[in-house]
C-alpha cells in the first residue's frame, strides 16, 4: 500500500520556517522561565520557492528568520531588493520582480517544462549569492477522481471528537518517472440566503433610556448570494514506492466539519498534485517529525533542517527552505449537499430550516424581550431570538418579517465577490 502522510497545521511556508519556531518552542517549553539572551541567534535566509508546469504567476518569497523576542513580522524581516532568477538546463533566464515586500514574482504566462531542469539564483541586495540545485521537473499523473466519506477527527488531547467529511483522492495511471507527491487544496461555499433583506435595522441608545429603539431603514444592497473560500493549511504526502501497481488510493487530503455546510449551497473543491522528487519528499518528513515532538527537552533533536539552498560566498552558512520543482495535475468537482455521504447529513444543522421566518406587529424591544412568554421557556426563547433580524416590512400595518441572520444576509458566511472560476 503507498504511504500517506499528513503534517496538521502547519503550511508549506510555515515549514521553511522550523528552525525559528523550534528556537521558541524549546525556549517556552520549560517551567521555569528561560534567560532568552542565553540563546545565540542566528540571521538566517528563509526561501520559499515552487515551479510547476501550470502556466501562472509563480512566486519566490525571501525573509530572514528574527531573534526569540524580536519582531516576527514578515514584512519587517523581509529580504527586500534581491534579484532573483531561475535558470533552465538550456541556460534560459526567467527573472522574478518584487511585487510586495520579500514577494517576488513570474510573469503570469511562465511555466515549467517536463524534462528539463532548473536552477534558482538569488542575490540579495547586500551582494550575497545562493544557489539552489539543480531540480528536474516531472510531469505528474492526473488525478482520477475526487470522493467524500463520512468521517470522525478526534481534537488534539481532548475526549471529544467533531463529525464531518473527509476527502479523498485516487489515481489509476502512476505511470511518471516519481513516485513521490504533495498535496494542495482549495474550496469555497456558496451561499444563497432564502430572505434577502430589503430592510435594514439601525439600532440607537438615547440618553437617560434603558431600552435601545429601532429604526428600520430600505436596504438596497443584493446580499442574496456569497462566497467561502479557504485553502490548504497543512502538508499532505503520499508514495507509491512500495506499491507494485503504482496506483494512488484512498489519499486522505481534507477533513472539514460539518458545521460547515450549514448554510451551503454549493460547495466546490480543487486538488492539486505535485509530482516531487525523493529529495523532497524526504525534506518534508524531517518536517514532520519535528511537527510531532511533544515539547520535551529531552526528546531527540534533529537539528535544523536544511534544504537544497546554499551561499555560494559562505558554504558553512544555513540557508531554510527549499526550492521545490514539480509537475502539476489539479481536478475539481462541484457537488450539492445532498451529495455529500449522508451519514454526513445527520450531523449538518439546516439552519433556515431549523428557524421558521417569524411575523411580528409592535415594537422591536417587546420581541427581543419575549414578552408574553411562559417564565419556563423564556430562556431558551430570548437565545433563539436573539439569532433573528428583520428582513422585511410592512408599513401599512407594522408587520416585521424576521429569520436567523445567517439566512438573510449573506455576508455572515462570506464575501460577495464570486470566485472567477465558479460555474
Amino acid at each position: 500500500m503507498e504511504k500517506r502522510f499528513r503534517m496538521k497545521g502547519i503550511t508549506q511556508w510555515a515549514l521553511t520556517r522550523i528552525y525559528l519556531m523550534l528556537l521558541v518552542f524549546f525556549a517556552t517549553s520549560c517551567i521555569e522561565e528561560i534567560d532568552t539572551t542565553s540563546f545565540t541567534y542566528e540571521k538566517l535566509l528563509v526561501v520559499d520557492a515552487n515551479i510547476s508546469d501550470q502556466a501562472k504567476a509563480h512566486e519566490v518569497r525571501l525573509f530572514y528568520t528574527s531573534p526569540i523576542d524580536g519582531d516576527v513580522d514578515d514584512t519587517f524581516n523581509a529580504a527586500t531588493g534581491s534579484t532573483v532568477w531561475v535558470e533552465d538546463n538550456l541556460g534560459v533566464r526567467t527573472y522574478f520582480t518584487e511585487q510586495s515586500s520579500g514577494n517576488y514574482l513570474s510573469s503570469a504566462s511562465f511555466a515549467g517544462e517536463a524534462g528539463k531542469s532548473y536552477t534558482l539564483f538569488i542575490t540579495t541586495r547586500e551582494g550575497k549569492k545562493y544557489q539552489s540545485s539543480v531540480e528536474k521537473l516531472v510531469p505528474a499523473p492526473e488525478i482520477t477522481e475526487i470522493y467524500n466519506r463520512f468521517a470522525v477527527e478526534p481534537v488534539g488531547q481532548e475526549a471529544i471528537s467533531i463529525p464531518g467529511v473527509q476527502f479523498f483522492i485516487d489515481v489509476e495511471d502512476d505511470s511518471q518517472s516519481t513516485q513521490f507527491y504533495r498535496y494542495e487544496w482549495t474550496d469555497a461555499h456558496q451561499v444563497i440566503v432564502p430572505f434577502p433583506k430589503k430592510y435594514e435595522t439601525t439600532i440607537i441608545y438615547p440618553g437617560g433610556m434603558s431600552d435601545p429603539i429601532y429604526i428600520l431603514d430600505p436596504f438596497n444592497t443584493d446580499v442574496s448570494e456569497c462566497y467561502r473560500e479557504s485553502k490548504f493549511d497543512e502538508v499532505v504526502l503520499a508514495s507509491s514506492a512500495s506499491n507494485s501497481n503504482r496506483e494512488l488510493r484512498e489519499i486522505p487530503i481534507f477533513f472539514s466539519e460539518a458545521s460547515n455546510f450549514d448554510v451551503t449551497t454549493k460547495y466546490s473543491i480543487e486538488v492539486t498534485q505535485r509530482a516531487i522528487s525523493v529529495q523532497a519528499y524526504g525534506y518534508y518528513r524531517k518536517i514532520e517529525l519535528f511537527n510531532e515532538s511533544n515539547g520535551s527537552l529531552f526528546d531527540k533533536q534533529h537539528g535544523a533542517i536544511v534544504g537544497n539552498i546554499l551561499s555560494m560566498d559562505s558554504p558553512d552558512e544555513k540557508v531554510l527552505g527549499y526550492f521545490e520543482v514539480s509537475g502539476a495535475s489539479s481536478k475539481r468537482v462541484f457537488l450539492e449537499p445532498f451529495q455529500l455521504d449522508e451519514k454526513v447529513m445527520d450531523y449538518v444543522v439546516r439552519t433556515c430550516e431549523e428557524y421558521d421566518v417569524l411575523e411580528f406587529e409592535g415594537d422591536l424591544n417587546s420581541f427581543y424581550k419575549a414578552n408574553g412568554v411562559p417564565e419556563m421557556l423564556l430562556g431558551d426563547e430570548l437565545v433563539k431570538r436573539a439569532f433573528y433580524e428583520v428582513y422585511d416590512y410592512d408599513p401599512l400595518n407594522d408587520t416585521k418579517f424576521l429569520a436567523h441572520r445567517l439566512c438573510i444576509d449573506c455576508r455572515h458566511r462570506g464575501s460577495l465577490e464570486k470566485p472567477e472560476w465558479w460555474q
